[in-house]
């Protein structure tokens, strides 16, 4: 009963007041909490909080880096061990199947001849024209002129960019002594219109073996067509007629347009200048190779296929007939397809021809297929239309190539993979000196007293899934981590020679439960990594690298043979996978060597073997509050006092207290050796902790006790009375187990012996 409720009572009842009233305080406790301070390794350092801290930072469009913890022996007493996944790169094969099912081939070639076997072909009839003497100076009378035809070829009309007709004019008779002729031929459309004329000239005694020309340039010929002369005439015998034979001759004619042609093959004559082909017939030879798959394939079966040769009547053209004879297809050793093995495709109206074979079971090789044949022309009330920039047309034959299936390939192994993919640097996002402080706060460069061992790489390069694949590798590779520590460039090689690729099923995700924890035991078994990194990489993780980076160079595949052998469904299959992946995987086996270089706080640090925390609370509230910093309580005080004015009250009873006592348990499943502390500057009170290594908090207490006066008179007499707890961790070497923990809890006991006045009469009447 406290002094308050005993007076109330006395109060209370009606009984004569004593002179005063005193409550002898002997054996009475008081007896408060301070709470608690535990920290589990494993669960601050959880792999979700890991994995998200680790890809806070990522570049954007980085790969996740994965994190799991690895319990192979699900027993909670063993090391605690992580894994990290860090993808470097997944190199494509740069197979594609879309490569072989649309392989085209086009090939121009000139009829070489063409203008000039159209041109040399007009035939001009010889016709006369009438010429009547004077006697005297006149000119010739104009008259509707002389028709003749252009009987072969038929056409309708000829528009020429070039040429000329060359007339011959020559009296049948000699005309009278003294007459003279001056004239030029003029050249009329049907209805007398003037086409062009040739030059005057004095054609008394004809051309005399110097014909007439009449330019053609951008004119518009016929086949009926008019002439006549114009000029004078003087002298002579007047009323006599003589009559003059013209001829005309086409020459250099370079055809813009010609409509309503119609030519025989025997027409055309040769028009390739080669002898052995055959009138009205030009010989072609193409080469076109196989697109997307010749960069890798040695030979493969065609399973199902066609080639489709055709052409395309020119833009302008019609009434043209093409017919394809000869044609064959040949590689050296690969495919072969004869005349007999092709059908005529469908034809709209837009074809010069259109051939089609089947290439089942046929076999291909890398390099060109040489595609010939012999197509013969001719005309049949054609039209044509020729380009001016151009001696002779062209007529293009186009092919293309439709494999849907191909079976037994054999594939060169170095020209897989996409050279752009073999090399590269891959940021990580990762800064450790940040993410410690970010983390962690000040109490993060306690890390620097850490080195681990035991950390483990393995670099795993996982083909598609083929058998084919096996023993297949990069011929050399080269896998280094780039970084800086503490501002200085640095770079560890973790992985120099061959790359095996490995036929790995390893989905760490499917493994692993809810809280990412993996216990399967196989995923280090060789058959499912590709090699082992050096044995320095703790040095890596020792460095606390900053700006960390993985560099790597791989060269081209290699196996024994030099070439891997597919069916076609692996080969579809393959097309569809496409890609190595190639990832690292770390075990990190949190084994730590422990060095005195740091202290917390830092600027307290002495080099004297133990790492020394000189305030546990404040460094479990950094940890807890991941990195922030927490209103610090400082002015709480151990005794509970709320106020300066609780000071000056509980001041009063100092006399009574016999004790203070300080109760606390530790537990240490780190496997560290620890040791501590309670001290308080202000009272200068100095008090050794027992730090047992024990899993958990043991049923019993440990106790500080003080009894002398002169420090409990220090701790009554200062306000707040708030000593912090301290502890040193010997610099040594160990384990720390899965489940780790260390924490402390305590209470505070008052012990009061003696008597205390509680009301007094004589201080009440004053």
């Amino acid at each position: 009963m406290t002094g308050f409720n005993f007076l109330f009572c006395v109060l209370s009842c009606d009984l004569e007041l004593p002179e005063k009233v005193s409550v002898k305080t002997s054996g009475t406790r008081y007896e408060f909490p301070l709470g608690e301070g535990s920290f589990m390794v494993r669960e601050k350092m959880s792999a979700g909080e890991l994995r998200n801290t680790f890809n806070e930072g990522l570049p954007e469009n980085s790969p996740e880096i994965k994190v799991y913890e690895y319990n192979p022996t699900q027993n909670d007493e063993d090391v605690l061990q992580y894994l990290i996944k860090y993808p470097i790169q997944e190199v494509s094969l740069a197979l594609s199947a879309d490569g072989t099912n649309d392989m085209n081939f086009s090939s121009k070639f000139e009829i070489t001849n063409l203008n000039d076997r159209i041109g040399e072909s007009l035939k001009i009839e010889e016709n006369t024209f009438d010429v009547a003497e004077t006697g005297t100076s006149a000119a010739i009378p104009n008259s509707e002129g002389i028709y003749f035809n252009i009987s072969s070829p038929d056409f309708d009309e000829m528009n020429l960019s070039a040429g000329n007709f060359l007339i011959t004019v020559n009296p049948k008779e000699a005309f009278s002594e003294g007459f003279a002729l001056t004239a030029r031929v003029v050249l009329c459309d049907s209805k007398g219109n003037e086409i062009a004329s040739s030059e005057e000239r004095d054609l008394t005694t004809g051309t005399s073996g110097l014909p007439l020309t009449i330019d053609l340039a951008g004119k518009t010929v016929f086949p009926q067509m008019s002439f006549k002369l114009a000029g004078s005439v003087s002298g002579g015998t007047p009323g006599r007629k003589n009559s003059l034979a013209v001829s005309m001759q086409a020459v250099g004619l370079k055809i813009k347009t010609v409509s309503g042609l119609t030519m025989t093959g025997e027409d055309l004559e040769d028009l390739d200048n080669d002898p052995a082909t055959p009138d009205g017939n030009v010989s072609f030879v193409s080469d076109f190779a196989f697109d997307g798959i010749n960069d890798y394939l040695i030979s493969a079966e065609i399973e199902s296929g066609n080639l489709n040769i055709f052409s395309k009547i020119p833009e302008g053209w019609s009434g043209v007939k093409v017919e394809m004879d000869k044609v064959s297809i040949s590689q050296t050793g690969g495919l072969t397809v004869g005349e007999e093995s092709f059908a005529d495709g469908e034809n709209d109206g837009t074809y010069l021809f259109n051939k089609t074979v089947l290439l089942e079971n046929q076999k291909i090789l890398p390099g060109a297929v040489g595609v010939s044949g012999q197509v013969s022309v001719s005309f049949e009330n054609a039209s044509l239309v020729f380009d001016e920039t151009k001696d002779n047309p062209e007529i293009e034959i186009s092919g293309s190539c439709q494999i849907e299936k191909l079976g037994n390939l054999k594939i060169d192994i170095s020209a897989l993979g996409d050279a752009a993919q073999t090399s590269g640097l891959v940021d990580t996002g990762l800064s450790f000196s940040t993410l410690l402080s970010d983390k962690l706060g000040d109490a993060g460069n306690l890390i620097k007293n850490v080195r681990l061992s035991g950390v483990e790489g393995y670099v795993y390069a996982v083909q598609p899934g083929f058998e084919a694949f096996n023993n297949t590798s990069y011929s050399n590779c080269n896998i280094q981590a780039v970084y800086e520590t503490e501002g200085v460039a640095k770079n560890l090689d973790l992985v120099t020679g061959s790359l095996a690729l490995k036929e790995t099923n390893l989905d760490l995700d499917a493994l692993a439960d809810e809280d990412f924890v993996v216990t399967d035991t196989t995923i280090f078994n060789e058959k499912n990594y590709s090699v082992k990194t050096s044995n320095n990489v703790c040095d890596l993780l020792n460095d606390m690298p900053d700006n960390l980076k993985i560099r790597y160079d791989l060269s081209g595949f290699t196996n024994p043979e030099s070439y891997i052998e597919l069916s076609s469904g692996d080969f579809e299959k393959l097309t569809e996978l496409k890609s190595v992946q190639i990832f690292v995987l770390f075990k990190i086996p949190v084994q730590i060597t422990l060095d005195d270089k740091v202290d917390y706080p830092v600027a307290e640090s002495v080099n004297d073997g133990y790492i020394k925390i000189s305030d546990v609370k404040k460094l479990v509230e950094s940890i807890n509050s991941d990195g922030e910093e927490e209103e610090n309580e400082e002015d709480e005080d151990l005794l509970k006092r709320d106020s300066q004015e609780d000071f000056e009250d509980v001041k009063k009873y100092l006399d009574l207290v016999e004790s203070v006592s300080i109760f606390y348990k530790t537990k240490n499943s780190t496997k560290l050796e620890i040791r501590g502390t309670m001290e308080d500057s202000l009272t200068e009170i100095h008090k050794d902790l027992t730090i047992a290594p024990t899993a958990d908090y043991p049923d019993e207490y440990k106790e500080i006790e003080i009894t002398d006066r002169e420090d409990l008179k220090k701790i009554f007499n200062t306000y707040p009375f708030n000593p912090i707890f301290q502890v040193s961790i010997k610099a040594d070497g160990g384990e720390i187990p899965r489940n780790a923990e260390f924490g402390i809890t305590g209470y505070v006991r008052i012990c009061l012996n003696g008597e205390v006045e509680i009301w007094s009469k004589n201080k009440e009447n004053e």
